[in-house]
């Protein structure tokens, strides 16, 4: 009899389902599915969409470098070239002579560059890793001068680069990369906090003093961070036009910022060719494109990074 109800009651489980598993269980998931295609869905369109707002002017300029004079001409604007035009690239080239000032440029971001990061390293050790009465103060000082705009000093510095002989040379571009900016200082003091203290610890049980355990210890695992200031560094000093046209006066000394400028002022006073400019736009882009592109990967990891607290 026992066995006859026991058999009553897997024939009625087989039949109906139970009440431990739900009858909607496979809709629902599917309907998680299709939520998650659609937000991914949504997300991409998003971001395609803001590739193509931030890529058009980029892309413009260098369709419009490759159009002729008449495609300028034209109405309605063409947005591609009637044909691939390369003469305007040499042209531009010669026009204003580039080639110096490209050599100029790229001496003035080089000892910038240096400059940067061994200051914005040192400072930024002393920040993280020394202990000194009033530290705590003395970093805010020199963050609060962050506040302080360019129009504010530019008239006192311009006076005392004269006063000392400056004017008309590269050092008020380059000595003063030497004397810690501090947006590096902060980037480089937040990177070293995170790295663990007993490095310090085994570096002086090693016999190494302060400074050998900045340059052989620590120095080597900040190269994220590095890689981020050179990058930043080396687009601000390419493309500062304002300091530049100001401190320099020896036309042998100009930089591509003042190149361009001489070149759309020509362009102004003689016949207008907007395809020169976009041209030596494109040139003189290419640098700090590629800068870019070749740190991308140590520049994002670097400012990932710098937002941890250390221990």
């Amino acid at each position: 009899m026992r066995n006859e109800d026991r058999d009553r009651r897997r024939e009625r489980r087989a039949v109906s389902p139970t009440s431990d598993s739900p009858p909607t269980s496979s809709a629902w998931r599917k309907s998680i599915a299709a939520q998650r295609r659609l937000r991914d869905l949504l997300a991409y369109a998003l971001l395609a969409l803001g590739f193509v707002w931030f890529i058009f002017p980029l892309l413009w300029v260098v369709l419009s470098s490759l159009k002729t004079f008449q495609d300028f001409n034209q109405i309605p604007l063409r947005f591609l070239p009637s044909e691939l035009y390369l003469g305007n690239y040499p042209r531009a080239w010669n026009s204003v002579p580039f080639g110096r000032y490209f050599l100029n440029t790229t001496s003035i971001v080089a000892l910038s560059v240096v400059g940067e990061l061994l200051s914005a390293s040192l400072v930024g050790y002393g920040f993280a890793r020394l202990r000194f009465w009033g530290r705590d103060l003395l970093f805010m000082v020199l963050l609060s001068t962050m506040m302080l705009p360019f129009w504010v000093v530019i008239i006192p510095r311009f006076l005392l680069y004269k006063q000392i002989g400056w004017i008309g040379s590269w050092l008020p571009l380059i000595v003063p990369s030497y004397f810690a900016n501090p947006v590096y200082v902060f980037l480089m003091r937040q990177f070293f906090m995170t790295l663990p203290p007993e490095l310090d610890d085994a570096a002086k049980i090693d016999g190494c003093h302060e400074l050998a355990t900045f340059w052989r210890i620590l120095l080597p695992l900040t190269k994220p961070v590095l890689a981020t200031i050179a990058i930043f560094a080396f687009i601000n000093v390419w493309t500062d036009f304002l300091k530049q046209v100001i401190y320099l006066s020896r036309e042998s000394a100009y930089t591509v910022a003042i190149g361009l400028a001489f070149l759309r002022w020509q362009i102004a006073e003689g016949d207008p060719v907007p395809g020169l400019l976009m041209a030596a736009t494109v040139f003189t882009s290419l640098p700090m494109i590629a800068v870019f592109f070749i740190g991308q990967k140590y520049m994002v990891r670097g400012i990932a990074l710098t937002g941890r607290t250390g221990t």
